[in-house]
C-alpha cells in the first residue's frame, strides 16, 4: 500500500531517502515484481547509474521521496529494467501512479527550462519552492506548467457519444477531448471542442473528476454533457469517426483502471438512470 504526500522543499536528505530513477520516458523497473518501487539510498550507489539531477517529491509511507535522471539505459541492479510508463498504466495503485506522473513532469519541466529566457544565463533551483530562477537578470520565476484539457462524455439517454481519433488502432473509441485556450471558462473549451470535433452541440453541463496525465504535462478535466442539438460531422483532421452508441453494446474503449475517459464511460453506464 502506498500513501504519497506531496511536498516541494525539504533542508537535507536523510539516509532512510528512496527514489526513482527515470530516463527520458522510461522508469527503473523490476521485472521480478509487480510493479515499480523506489530504490534505497545503497541501491542507488550499486545501480552504475550516474545521476544528472534529483527533485524531491514528497513522502512516500512518510518516507522522503526523490526522482533522479539518468542517461544510461541499463543498471547493475538484478531483475532491473527501464519500462516506458505507458506500458505501466493500469498495473500500478493509482497513488503510485500519482507518483510517478509527478516525477515525470518535474524531470521535463526542468530539462526544458535549464537556461533563461531572458538572458539565456544558467538557472538553478529554487531551495525553498518549486520553481527555477536566474541570478544573473533576476527575471520572473519559472514554476512548471500544466496544461488543463476538458474531457467529456455526450450522452443520451441509452446512448453515448464515442470518436475514432485518427490514431487510434482500429474498432477503438473514446470520448472528446481538447485543449483549453487563453481566456477561455472550462465550460466554453467543453461546447467549443465537441462542436469543432464532432459538429453538435450540448448542454447540462456536469463535472466529474479530474486525473494527471503525464504525457507529457496534462490535467484532464473530465465531464458530462448532454447532448442538445446537430448532426454528427467528424472534423476528419483528428476525428475520422464518429457515433452513438448503446451501452449495452460498445466498441473497445478505455479501460476504466487506466485513464478519465474509461471513468466517465464506466460510471455512465452504472448510473445513466440518474442523468437527465
Amino acid at each position: 500500500m502506498f500513501n504519497f504526500k506531496p511536498a516541494n522543499f525539504i533542508e537535507k536528505e536523510p539516509e532512510e531517502s528512496k527514489f526513482f530513477v527515470i530516463n527520458n520516458d522510461t522508469f527503473l523497473a523490476f521485472s521480478n515484481e509487480q510493479f515499480l518501487r523506489p530504490l534505497t539510498s545503497d541501491e542507488l550507489k550499486w545501480s552504475g547509474l550516474d545521476v544528472n539531477e534529483k527533485h524531491f517529491l514528497g513522502y512516500l509511507n512518510d518516507t522522503p521521496c526523490f526522482v533522479v535522471s539518468v542517461d544510461q539505459k541499463e543498471s547493475t541492479l538484478e531483475n532491473s529494467e527501464f519500462l516506458n510508463l505507458r506500458s505501466m498504466l493500469g498495473r500500478m495503485p493509482d497513488n503510485l501512479f500519482e507518483v510517478i506522473s509527478r516525477s515525470i513532469q518535474i524531470i521535463n519541466w526542468s530539462n526544458s527550462h535549464k537556461y533563461c529566457g531572458s538572458c539565456g544565463e544558467a538557472m538553478k533551483q529554487d531551495t525553498k519552492e518549486r520553481s527555477m530562477i536566474c541570478d544573473s537578470c533576476n527575471a520572473q520565476p519559472v514554476y512548471p506548467r500544466i496544461s488543463p484539457c476538458v474531457i467529456t462524455l455526450v450522452h443520451k439517454k441509452e446512448e453515448i457519444l464515442l470518436a475514432h481519433n485518427v490514431n487510434f488502432p482500429d474498432n477503438f473509441f473514446s470520448t472528446l477531448a481538447g485543449f483549453i485556450e487563453p481566456g477561455e471558462s472550462v465550460e466554453n473549451a467543453l461546447k467549443r471542442e465537441v462542436h469543432e470535433e464532432v459538429g453538435v452541440n450540448v448542454k447540462n453541463i456536469k463535472y466529474f473528476g479530474s486525473q494527471a496525465w503525464p504525457f507529457p504535462s496534462q490535467l484532464m478535466l473530465g465531464y458530462y454533457a448532454e447532448f442538445d442539438s446537430g448532426e454528427i460531422v467528424p472534423d476528419k483532421e483528428e476525428i475520422d469517426i464518429a457515433d452513438w452508441f448503446k451501452i449495452d453494446n460498445l466498441p473497445n474503449v478505455p479501460p476504466y483502471n487506466i485513464s478519465i475517459s474509461g471513468m466517465l464511460i464506466e460510471n455512465y453506464i452504472k448510473n445513466f438512470k440518474n442523468f437527465k
